[in-house]
Order: structure tokens, then sequence, then C-alpha cells
């Protein structure tokens, strides 16, 4: 269960190192700190607030699982913005495609025990998916400016 998201953190992390970048140093460490902020908050609140669902094949907060939140979250915001269109009409399709990816992704996690529902489903995140990116380039926007 760990493995995989292990592997899948190893394998963003090498994309980000390598991948053009068009962010600036100051812009990646903003992205960075809110992202993980985000993650952390919405995951320890539907976790351990609201009890729907949990993370690394227990319902204890362990370091994997914090690590792997700590650095999931942004490197999948640092991809989204890195290529993110500038114009609005082009952004659209790029949402969705992102939306539609982001949920099959925690189809993925899931599939493969690293996140474990207790009461959360699967189209709450494609809400959750639609939502939030409109949300991550204005917040990128605004942070640039």
């Amino acid at each position: 269960m760990m493995l995989y998201m292990t592997m899948v953190i190893i394998f963003l992390l090498i994309i980000v190192w390598f991948i053009p970048k068009r962010l600036l140093r100051k812009d990646i460490y903003t992205i960075w700190i809110s992202m993980s902020y985000l993650e952390i908050v919405v995951d320890l609140y539907l976790d351990k607030v609201l009890g729907l669902y949990y993370f690394g094949g227990s319902n204890e907060i362990h370091p994997g699982a914090l690590t792997i939140k700590l650095l999931s979250a942004p490197l999948f915001a640092i991809l989204f913005l890195n290529y993110m269109p500038k114009s609005y009409a082009r952004f659209i399709p790029y949402w969705f495609i992102w939306a539609i990816f982001s949920t099959f992704f925690e189809w993925t996690t899931v599939y493969f025990g690293y996140l474990t529902y207790t009461g959360w489903k699967l189209w709450y995140s494609a809400i959750f998916y639609f939502f939030i990116f409109p949300v991550i380039r204005w917040h990128y926007l605004y942070t640039k400016h």
C-alpha cells in the first residue's frame, strides 16, 4: 500500500526535477507551502474529525503517510501550474482533464490500499477536484502578482 505511493512520489520528484520550469523558484516555494497546508488541513478534517477515510492502511497518523501527504499534493500542483494555459478558454479543457485524472489517480490509491474510504465516495472527490483546480489557479495568479 505504501509502496505504490512511494513509487508515485519518486516518479513525481524525478519529473518535477527535470521538466523545463515555467515557474520561478519563489512560485514553487509558495505552491509547496500552500498545497502542503491545504492537503494536511483538508485530510485531517475529513479523516480525523469526520472519519470519512484514512491513509496508509491505518487510522493512526504515521510518518510515512504524513511524508507522502507533504509531497504528493505540491508535486501534482507544480505540474498542474507549470503547464497551465494562460488564457481562460484554454484553461477550461485543461481543468477538466486534471479533474478527471485526479479522480482516476485517487481511485488507484484506493485500489492499491493506500487510501481507505469509511464513508467517503469517489464521486465526492470528483466534485472536489472540479472546484479545487480553479481555486489553485486563482491562488497562484493572486500570489504571483
